[in-house]
């Protein structure tokens, strides 16, 4: 087992009893917190709360959690149902491995515990009324986990054997409370998308695509939805950032509004970033919001614009200046879609990778550099491994900042100039990647300008990767006049100046507000 299973869920819902079965079957320890809880106190769970209140109690949970994560070798660890009350405890749990909520309705809890005298909680009232009240209280923090589990009528010998065969390659968590979705990465996924379809879309869908990914993808992804029960009304737009604007979203609004959607229909994107934002901004506004998913089929689309919720258009002025934040109900990152993709447009989601590794640190970027050469090879297990770690940096991110209110601006390293490298030429003749590469130079000359003496060494060492993953880097050629003067239309900047990402060593990226004279200054002189 190379991941820990930590397992939570309510009082009742079988952890300790699981996590003795998915150690037997992982040659793993079993770990039982409240147990170690009352080791370590001398007390019973009873006498801690008569003693010290649940505030208490929750302390004594936190530090044991601490010492836990302190030690060494595969566990299957079972929690107490209060555990990820604590968000730091529900962040330190969702990086160290596999966190599971395991569920039954509150009727089925009830009668599991009831007369359990060791369960404090129980003494608020009637048994099944304070588990109701215990699960509506905490359903936003059992949905942010890696997966939920049911239990109701399954042998915990099924129950251990779902959570290993989660584990072994577990979806990736954007923990937002009761809005918490998941991104699945793997080969061969698009064989079974009828089975999210059918939990967690209700209701009728548009399938919004484009002409290069229709055959045979979308065609396949249609496939899943009609297998899964689903009314089915496709969408097919003209592929190309140029074509990012609101006819097309009209297109999608008259398809979905023709076909009768109600409040129950969702829009799935499959295709690149273009059909992502686009079909996210028509659920977005569409009766006020309805259900969106996405089936990502670029690499830049995996790694970046599927996850988070951004969507919008394109207007003269510049990109994406109307928009709007709607998150997806799932995400489902088929790496075998990518076998279709020439390969310039490998390399320019790898400028999303590159980027994405930088803000995340040290580690990363050296993993990136360590798996250049078979990404370039285009190298499955590689590549799977690449979109993993850069969708978990985003995740993590947009948890923090869902509105890009503050630290989600960091994730803009090197789309200031590379945005006005594509406004500058119409979105024509170089892809986001490739600007956005160009935009990470630039932002080492703006990191020079401003006093960092390392800057320079630094930009080479990025300079080297973006090369060996086959992007531009020879920024001068691109700066032709009138370039630099789309950073005006930047829609981060307030008055005149622009929320640069100044980048520094891997893992320190900070957010300077500069004129944008300034930026266009130090770019040019670099």
């Amino acid at each position: 087992m190379d991941r820990w299973i930590f397992l939570s869920g309510m009082m009742g819902s079988g952890k300790s009893t699981v996590a003795l079965e998915v150690a037997r079957r992982a040659g793993a320890e079993a770990v039982d917190l409240d147990a170690r809880i009352v080791a370590a106190a001398g007390k019973s769970i009873p006498e801690i709360f008569q003693a010290e209140g649940e505030a208490g109690f929750r302390a004594r949970e936190s530090e044991a959690l601490e010492r836990l994560l302190a030690e060494r070798g595969p566990k299957a660890v079972a929690l107490g149902g209060g555990t990820v009350l604590r968000a730091e405890s529900r962040r330190r749990l969702l990086d160290r491995g596999v966190l599971l909520t395991l569920s039954a309705s509150a009727e089925e809890l009830a009668r599991r515990v009831e007369g359990n005298a060791d369960r404090p909680l129980l003494s608020r009232g009637e048994t099944v009324r304070v588990v109701e009240a215990l699960l509506a209280e905490r359903e936003g923090v059992y949905a942010e986990c890696h997966a939920t589990v049911p239990t109701t009528d399954r042998d915990p010998g099924a129950i251990a054997d779902e959570a290993l065969r989660i584990a072994a390659r577990p979806p990736i968590p954007v923990p937002l409370g009761t809005r918490t979705y998941r991104v699945e990465v793997g080969r061969g996924l698009l064989a079974g998308l009828h089975a999210h379809v059918a939990a967690r879309l209700p209701g009728a869908v548009v399938l919004v695509t484009d002409e290069n990914v229709r055959a045979p993808w979308a065609e396949r992804a249609a496939e899943e939805v009609r297998a899964a029960g689903r009314a089915l009304t496709t969408v097919v737009l003209a592929p190309g950032e140029e074509h990012k604007r609101i006819a097309a979203v009209e297109r999608i609004w008259d398809a979905a509004l023709e076909a009768r959607i109600d409040r129950s229909g969702a829009v799935l994107a499959v295709g690149g970033g273009v059909v992502g934002d686009l079909a996210g901004f028509a659920a977005a506004t569409l009766l006020r919001g309805i259900r969106f998913a996405q089936c990502p089929t670029s690499l830049l689309a995996m790694v970046d614009a599927s996850v988070g919720g951004k969507t919008g258009f394109d207007r003269d002025q510049g990109k994406n200046l109307v928009g709007a934040f709607h998150q997806p109900e799932l995400v489902v990152c088929d790496v075998d879609t990518l076998e279709t993709l020439p390969d310039e447009e490998i390399s320019a989601g790898l400028a999303e990778v590159v980027k994405a590794a930088w803000i995340d640190g040290e580690a990363a970027v050296a993993a990136l550099e360590a798996d250049a050469d078979a990404l370039v090879g285009r190298d499955p297990e590689a590549l799977e491994r690449a979109i993993r770690r850069s969708v978990t940096l985003k995740a993590r991110v947009v948890a923090e900042d869902e509105r890009e209110a503050g630290r989600r601006a960091v994730l803009n390293l090197g789309h200031t100039v590379g945005h006005a490298i594509e406004a500058a030429r119409g979105y024509r003749g170089i892809r986001h990647g490739e600007a956005v590469a160009l935009g990470m130079v630039a932002a080492f000359r703006v990191a020079g300008a401003l006093g960092d003496a390392d800057a320079v060494a630094r930009g080479e060492r990025l300079k080297a990767l973006l090369s060996r993953l086959r992007l531009p880097i020879d920024l001068d050629a691109w700066l032709v006049d009138g370039t630099l003067d789309w950073m005006a239309h930047d829609k981060k900047r307030a008055g005149g100046r622009v929320r640069f990402v100044v980048p520094a060593a891997p893992g320190e990226v900070s957010l300077v507000p500069l004129a944008v004279e300034r930026v266009a200054e130090a770019v040019r002189g670099g």
